[in-house]
């Protein structure tokens, strides 16, 4: 069962402007996102339809639909970032 991942346009500008060490490890973790969506350590966010990822300091926030067998990328940020951009949702 593989999963197809999707980014939002804002999370393909994230993708991009990260280091290039760190974006390989993102995009690592990713690929290993479309055989297994609830990896472990992948976290159920609190009060939202979504998981969060650790990557390093950073992290990958992301939806999943089961039905379509799709995972949506919402953020890849830096974990302070992303906390902030979570309080304001």
């Amino acid at each position: 069962m593989a999963y197809t991942i999707n980014l939002t346009k804002s999370a393909i500008k994230e993708l991009d402007s990260l280091p290039a060490k760190i974006h390989d490890r993102v995009v690592e973790h990713l690929r290993q996102l479309e055989q297994d969506p609830r990896l472990k350590g992948a976290e159920k966010l609190t009060g939202l339809d979504a998981y969060k990822l650790r990557v390093g300091n950073y992290r990958i926030v992301y939806e999943i639909n089961d039905k379509s067998e799709q995972v949506r990328v919402v953020m890849v940020d830096d974990r302070k970032q992303v906390y902030k951009r979570l309080r304001r949702k």
